[in-house]
């Protein structure tokens, strides 16, 4: 066994192999893979294999569609073919317009990725899946690419060409312990012996968080058991001269696919259970859990009725194995937090059908930093220190139970809520807010008119219209207030700060102290990687702020390029300070009447920051708009924050101040051309194509990515369109269109209260950014014409902030 090498994988399941395979084919062959048994002998080896492209993110789309070139390839190799039922197809089935709107929307969003899905209506459905019923069926959704893989002989496939390129494979090798070096190398002790490696990968399926708890580390993942039959021979599909498509039922919980001249069927039980919560037996190896076949028997009454073949079908056999899911069912692949030089690909759910595409986006990253897709959708990084074992549990069943129904937009589901709170939480409950969740913070989506109201989530404008117009109309003409809790912040301090701060990011820093910059940093390809706001407290204090999910990330980055002679420190106030936002042409007003300082334009005019008191509680203050108005970030320490809030409620009761929440924030922002971190700012696009230009200063003498930034292509760019409809905003990852083609894609959108406009933004053909370009968007895949505006559609002078 070898001594050194460059990057060892850790489990020999659909995770592992796919790694290791392609570190290889991105130059990497030093490289090794350890299995505590043989290959496969984890979740992998009893799985159902399903192999579709379906996808509910642009990311997902592509990493599966890469899955089935990858697995067509290797079932073609005349060398070593593998068993694959390539193209099949695969039918979603749906039981309301709901769901039909977002096959829909799907569809368009795939069509960017060039994959092409078709809506079907209740009969075709019946007519390509001849077993099935229609009752209660409006349609569904169909992929031509659907399929199933023998699981064993995928991953040996890939070991084989693994090892064919220089990879070693150590089957029967258990990991004893990881030792991290003060170079951020690591030793991973086995049975066998030690390898000293530069980076350390963990794809340990169900086993995950024993190889986590090696190097001190706790991963959201946690598995249930899910049970699958196989059913003797069916007479009605041994009549047919063709396989039958795979089957996903949202309405009944369960799926089917052929297997020989039988059918497996798999369940979504709602009296689901999880595994392995108090441990796992070490000898717990091509092993099953107990069959348990009454916790299915109320779905199986609704199969029944959906297929009735099954009926008189006698079961072969019974599965019950070990699934793992995450907190959002995504998987977790990319750098583990806090760790430098190690890396997971766990947590997939869907591990057979993803797994080609998740090790070759893992590969990228560890090879090039990055993938070529942004993988914010599936990086360890997007959950912190809310995501503890039994939040993951309640998250791993209410996400079991609603396998197949995908989140609507806006929704926000109740498992294993309220988890991050502040003290005002229960105070604007009380003031009627409905909350979302953001990094697990209970964030106030807007204040409901009366007590009894209910949203009804779907693709179309519903009853928050008018509610979120009202709290708009306040900000805009009066003075509204607003929590903005979770808001990741940095304090970074010492004598080099302001130097290397300015070394990170492309952008124009204010060094006066008393002074708010807008920056992005940007990665080693040139492309988006942070945007932060930073304050300059003082001539050694600088205040690092940036989006509620990105804590993890942008900690990572920034300790990866940390001075080594010790002159900058990073410490985190995220979790002891809330904001509160004071916005609107009365917010100056209401500033005055609870603190002595002075706020007059001459005083603290926009882009400013200070500390002060509001009423009794100390606070920093800056002088910012997100939603274009004169406004105030209040950054109150968590102890005093009913207190200011107190004052500044009663000072406005004279001046009119209402409350407003995040979808009023969405729709002014939208209005302002504002962006979102990681909905319109991805790695994807450089800041130039995402038309940052005037925070991008190539005069400085260095940054991290100028060299790349300088010498990128430009072909596509950012816009903000304005739609011809009124009945339904656009969706992220909708496509722009063109004469039938495909142009761009859809990154956030939704209405304009203020101008009246339903707004798009995103990235679209260069050929198609002149304002006043015609095109077409995808709204509920339906095309809809659309025109190309300047990006800021209300008070593109800036005057209202200035004040």
């Amino acid at each position: 066994m070898k001594q050194q090498t460059r990057v060892v994988v850790i489990g020999g399941g659909i995770a592992g192999c796919s790694t290791l395979y392609h570190l290889t084919q991105e130059g990497w062959t030093d490289v090794v893979l350890v299995e505590r048994d043989e290959l496969t002998s984890g979740t992998t080896w009893h799985s159902a294999a399903q192999v579709t492209n379906f996808g509910m993110t642009q990311t997902m789309v592509a990493l599966k569609s890469h899955s089935i070139r990858l697995y067509k390839e290797l079932a073609d190799d005349p060398e070593y073919p593998i068993n694959y039922h390539h193209g099949d197809g695969g039918i979603r089935l749906a039981g309301s317009q709901t769901t039909m709107d977002g096959y829909r929307h799907f569809a368009s969003m795939a069509k960017a990725m060039g994959v092409e899905y078709e809506i079907l209506d209740a009969d075709e459905c019946a007519r390509r899946h001849p077993l099935i019923t229609t009752d209660g069926l409006s349609g569904g959704l169909w992929d031509p690419m659907d399929g199933d893989i023998d699981p064993a002989q995928l991953c040996q496939a890939l070991a084989r060409r693994a090892r064919k390129a220089g990879a070693e494979v150590y089957r029967n090798t258990p990991v004893t312990g990881l030792t991290q070096h003060k170079d951020d190398s690591w030793t991973v002790h086995t049975e066998k012996g030690d390898i000293d490696c530069e980076i350390v990968v963990n794809a340990c399926g169900y086993r995950v968080n024993e190889v986590g708890a090696m190097m001190g580390v706790h991963h959201p993942v946690m598995s249930m058991e899910h049970q699958y039959f196989l059913t003797e021979p069916v007479p009605e599909i041994e009549a047919l001269d063709h396989r039958v498509p795979l089957l996903r039922c949202p309405i009944d919980d369960f799926y089917s696919r052929q297997e020989k001249n039988g059918l497996l069927v798999g369940f979504y039980e709602q009296d689901c259970r999880t595994w392995g919560m108090d441990g796992i037996d070490p000898h717990f190896v091509n092993a099953l859990c107990p069959e348990d076949t009454d916790r299915v028997l109320p779905v199986l009454e609704n199969v029944f009725k959906r297929m009735p073949v099954i009926e008189e079908a006698g079961i072969h056999s019974i599965i019950n194995g070990p699934i793992t899911y995450t907190i959002d069912g995504a998987p977790l692949v990319g750098p583990i937090p806090n760790k430098r030089n190690a890396f997971c690909i766990i947590g997939l759910r869907a591990g057979l059908g993803e797994g080609g595409g998740h090790g070759w986006l893992l590969a990228q990253q560890i090879v090039h930093g990055e993938a070529q897709y942004d993988t914010w959708v599936i990086d360890p990084r997007r959950f912190t220190t809310h995501a503890n074992v039994e939040l993951c549990a309640l998250k791993a069943i209410e996400d079991y139970q609603n396998e197949f129904r995908f989140h609507l937009p806006h929704e926000h589901r109740p498992a294993a809520r309220p988890m991050k709170t502040t003290p005002l939480t229960p105070v604007l409950a009380a003031e009627g807010a409905e909350f979302g969740v953001v990094n697990g913070w209970e964030r106030v989506a807007y204040f409901k008119p009366r007590t009894d109201f209910v949203e009804t989530h779907g693709y179309h404008f519903n009853e928050t219209f008018e509610v979120v117009a009202a709290e708009v109309e306040a900000v805009q003409n009066t003075v509204g207030l607003t929590e903005v809790n979770g808001f990741n912040r940095f304090e970074i301090t010492g004598p080099g700060a302001m130097n290397w701060l300015d070394s990170m990011s492309c952008s124009a820093i204010k060094r006066a102290a008393g002074k708010v910059s807008l920056t992005y940093l940007l990665n080693q390809a040139g492309n988006i990687k942070c945007e932060a706001t930073l304050a300059t407290l003082d001539d050694d204090t600088i205040w690092y702020g940036s989006a509620a999910a990105s804590e993890f990330h942008d900690k990572d980055w920034l300790d990866a390029h940390l001075p080594t002679d010790g002159s900058v420190h990073i410490r985190s106030l995220t979790n002891d300070y809330t904001i509160l936002v004071v916005a609107g042409p009365r917010s100056r007003e209401l500033l005055s009447a609870v603190s002595r300082e002075d706020w007059s334009p001459r005083a603290f005019p926009w882009l400013s920051v200070r500390k002060a008191f509001i009423g009794i509680a100390p606070a920093v203050v800056m002088s910012v708009s997100f939603s274009g108005e004169l406004a105030y970030e209040i950054h109150v320490p968590n102890a005093q924050l009913y207190a200011a809030w107190l004052a500044l409620r009663q000072a406005g009761e004279s001046l009119g101040l209402q409350l407003f929440g995040s979808q009023a924030v969405e729709s002014m922002r939208l209005e302002k051309g504002y962006r979102h971190w990681k909905a319109d700012l991805i790695t994807e696009f450089n800041p130039l194509e995402s038309n940052l230009g005037r925070f991008v200063k190539l005069d400085k003498p260095a940054f991290v990515g100028k060299q790349a930034l300088e010498s990128g292509s430009h072909e596509q760019r950012f816009v903000s369109l304005v739609l011809d409809c009124t009945h339904a905003p656009a969706q992220p990852g909708d496509s722009m269109v063109s004469d039938g083609r495909v142009i761009g894609t859809i990154t956030s959108a939704g209405w304009g209260h203020r101008v009246g406009k339903n707004i798009a933004m995103g990235f679209v053909e260069s050929a198609f950014t002149t304002p006043g370009s015609q095109l077409q968007v995808e709204v509920i895949g339906q095309p809809v014409n659309a025109t190309v505006v300047e990006p800021c559609l209300y008070d593109p002078q800036y005057s209202k902030p200035r004040g």
